[in-house]
Formats: structure tokens, sequence, C-alpha cells
């Protein structure tokens, strides 16, 4: 029993390859279809949820930058809670960068043949291979700047995975042959601790979604059930702002206890 985190270079070959790991395992795959799910429960645009999960809103929108937070908070949370469910193969949705410390969520970065997407890249565009090349390029490193801007994480960098598979150097049967072996692995079983710190997480992405909706810049952490926020107000409404997280959060399910720091008290022109 695990959990298997699958992100590439290259949306199509993410989405080939989990959905091949998860007919070898006979796991669920959780992909970019459950966003009608998390739009509906969460009453949001299917496509505004799609497009924060691929662009970045400029510093200078910043009523499409609360949005676009709301949604990768809601899309978190949703899925979050569905990988408690364990036995998951779950791709496209940025699970890569907000499971973390769970280790019987087994990481898996997929490099597509480098050569292969570029030339693919120009056949599909009819541009010159160096130019493909360069678009290639921009693509990851909007990738860099997105996962960087929506979670404080590169997932370009492969220090972060726990298993990196290059396709220019195996073909994708024996990739898929060799994520599903590996997650055999005894340190990517379900453990008690490992369950626990998951549900920390998803209880903390709960309690996030929850505050999001009338506030921002804030910081969720959990741990069984005690709930810690971060956030940073006006002096002169700090006091309300305190009241108001422990009101919203204890409304959550499973929060026991409420605990406010207030990093930083804004003076009016900040």
């Amino acid at each position: 029993m695990s959990i298997i985190l699958i992100s590439s270079d290259d949306r199509e070959t993410e989405a080939i390859i989990a959905e091949k790991v998860a007919q070898e395992k006979g796991y669920e795959r959780l992909d970019r279809r459950f966003l009608n799910d998390v739009a509906a429960r969460n009453d949001l645009n299917l496509d505004k949820l799609k497009d924060a999960l691929t662009s970045t809103p400029t510093v200078l929108k910043k009523l499409a930058a609360r949005q676009w937070r709301q949604s990768l908070a809601c899309i978190e949370a949703e899925v979050l809670n569905r990988l408690l469910a364990d036995n998951m193969v779950c791709c496209g949705l940025g699970a890569h960068l907000y499971v973390t410390g769970i280790s019987h969520a087994m990481k898996i970065r997929v490099q597509s043949g480098k050569e292969k997407k570029i030339a693919d890249i120009a056949e599909q565009n009819a541009v010159s291979f160096e130019k493909a090349a360069k678009w290639a390029a921009k693509e990851l490193e909007n990738q860099k700047k997105w996962s960087l801007t929506a979670f404080n994480a590169d997932e370009t960098d492969l220090s972060r995975y726990d298993m990196v598979i290059n396709l220019d150097q195996i073909d994708p049967v024996e990739a898929v042959r060799t994520i599903t072996g590996a997650s055999e692995y005894r340190k990517f079983q379900v453990m008690t601790y490992s369950m626990k710190c998951l549900n920390d997480l998803a209880l903390a992405a709960r309690v996030n979604v929850e505050l999001l909706k009338s506030m921002s810049d804030v910081n969720v952490q959990a741990r069984d059930g005690a709930v810690i926020v971060y956030v940073r107000t006006l002096r002169r409404q700090k006091r309300k702002t305190v009241e108001t997280i422990k009101e919203l959060a204890g409304r959550v399910n499973g929060v026991s206890y409420v605990e406010v720091h207030v990093n930083k008290s804004l003076k009016e022109n900040d």
C-alpha cells in the first residue's frame, strides 16, 4: 500500500506513465479529471482551476492572485483528502510539491526524451529544431516559475524526488516496471506515523481553504487536531484578525485547538 506521485517535464508523458503504473499496480489514478469534483464541491469555475495549475498571475493583479491562491488551496485540500484512501497514483495536480514529509508517498520525476520532445514540438508547430529547442527550454522555465510561486518549491530540482527516470536512457515500458517494482520497497509502505502526518497535512489544508475565503497571507500547520496559524495583519486589526481566525478554523471538522501567531503587524501605509 502506497501513494505514487508522478511528475514530468511533459504533461502527455506524465499522464501516460501514470496510467500504466496505475494499471500495473491496480491503483486508482488521480489526475486532472478530478478537477470536476473540486469545482463542484467548492463552487469554483473549472477553467480557472485548470489555469491555476499552469499559469502564474502577475503581482499587479491582486484580485486575480487571490483567486489563484484560493483555487490552488482548494485543489490541495481535495487531493490530500483523496490520498488518505491510499493506493493512489497521482499526476497533474501538483501533489509532488505539497505532499511533504510523507514516507509512503513515492515521488517520481520522468524526464521525457529531450530530442524526441524537441522534434515533436518542431513537427507540431512547423518550426525549426532550434526554435523548438528554445520553446522547450521556455516551457521548463515556466514550470519552475509556477512551482516556486505556487508552493515555494522548484519542481525542476531533481534532488526533491525519490526516483528520476530519463526516457532518453530507458523505454517507457521498462520505466513503468521500475516504478512499480520500487513502490514495493518497505520504505514506501504505509506506517502509522506517515499516515498521521498525511492526516495533519490534510487538516491544515482544509483550514487554509476556510481562512482564504476572507483573508490572505496566512500559513497553517496542524498536528493531532491542534492548528497553528501564522498571519500578517494591520496593527489596529490584530485582535479582530486573531478572533476571526480562531472562529473560522474552529469550525473545521477535526480541529480541537487553534493558536494564532501574528508574524508582523503591518502599518497603515505598508
